[in-house]
């Protein structure tokens, strides 16, 4: 694929932690629960449509799931923005595909500019990781041979052994590089590499050599927000935007739980939350555009 020069996306595939942590329900959902999950996520898609219409392009984009969020899905690649197709079972430490050895027939079924997968990697996880570059290399391969792009959101959580307070600044940078490296001489080449900040200007240098290093794809990066505050969302944005391999951000949670939370407790209305969640996202957006140089 021709991956965009700017990509901003408001992601909110979120299943496991949406449904657990923003209404309290367990799998199964019964139809009215569902139905309801269903209508939040519309309204996160409202906030985004308010500034997409202001701006229309392939630089602002979605993400949402099949399973709360198909006719979202097919809106939003209707009129343009960019899409990707959530591959990943939601909830699992081990990557799996959430429609099995299906999984191709469901994104072909939307031809979205991506298929995504979301894989927790620990290079130290040697029994796991063989598990999930199997599959992942079915993915890469399926999207390689039917000209979809291929975004892969790469989480690098500490083992047991390794966890500290230090694990996030000193172990993690260290661990990316070489999860990337262990999934690319696995065969996997990834369009977009959505990743998780870098505490400094030398670990993004060490993460784009490892991304770049012999690859005629021409990969680009984005960074995820990782439900972290807007004044650390923006420092993170700030120090990768001196990179012109990473070219944008998805940023959810920041962005869109605190309006979800203050509807559903009914401190505000449907359309307060709509203008709450544009006026963040546009934010963001305004914030990139302004540390590029846009």
């Amino acid at each position: 694929m021709k991956v965009p020069e700017r990509l901003c996306i408001l992601p909110f595939d979120h299943r496991a932690t949406f449904v657990r942590e923003l209404f309290g329900y367990q799998e199964p959902l019964s139809k009215e629960q569902h139905s309801k999950v269903s209508r939040y996520k519309k309204i996160i898609f409202d906030g985004f449509l308010k500034v997409y219409n202001k701006q229309k392009g392939k630089n602002l984009g979605i993400f949402v799931d099949q399973e709360f969020g198909a006719d979202i899905l097919r809106k939003a690649k209707k009129i343009g923005a960019f899409t990707a197709f959530t591959s990943e079972k939601s909830g699992q430490k081990v990557f799996d595909f959430e429609y099995g050895n299906d999984f191709g027939r469901h994104i072909l079924k939307f031809r979205t500019d991506c298929a995504k997968v979301l894989v927790r990697y620990n290079p130290a996880n040697k029994k796991d990781n063989l598990i999930q570059l199997r599959r992942l290399k079915k993915i890469s391969d399926f999207c390689k041979a039917k000209k979809i792009g291929f975004m892969f959101e790469l989480l690098v959580p500490p083992m047991d052994s390794q966890k500290s307070k230090i694990y996030d600044s000193k172990s993690r940078p260290g661990l990316t590089v070489k999860a990337i490296k262990e999934i690319r001489q696995f065969g996997i080449e990834p369009d977009i590499w959505k990743l998780e900040e870098m505490p400094v200007r030398k670990d993004w240098q060490n993460v784009i050599s490892a991304v770049r290093s012999n690859n005629k794809k021409d990969a680009k990066i984005i960074v995820l927000g990782r439900a972290g505050t807007k004044q650390q969302v923006k420092s993170w944005l700030k120090t990768a935007s001196q990179f012109k391999e990473i070219i944008g951000f998805a940023i959810g949670r920041t962005i869109f739980f605190g309006p979800l939370e203050k509807y559903r407790d009914k401190k505000i209305t449907e359309k307060q939350a709509v203008g709450m969640i544009a006026r963040e996202f546009e934010g963001f957006v305004k914030e990139w555009g302004k540390l590029k140089n846009i």
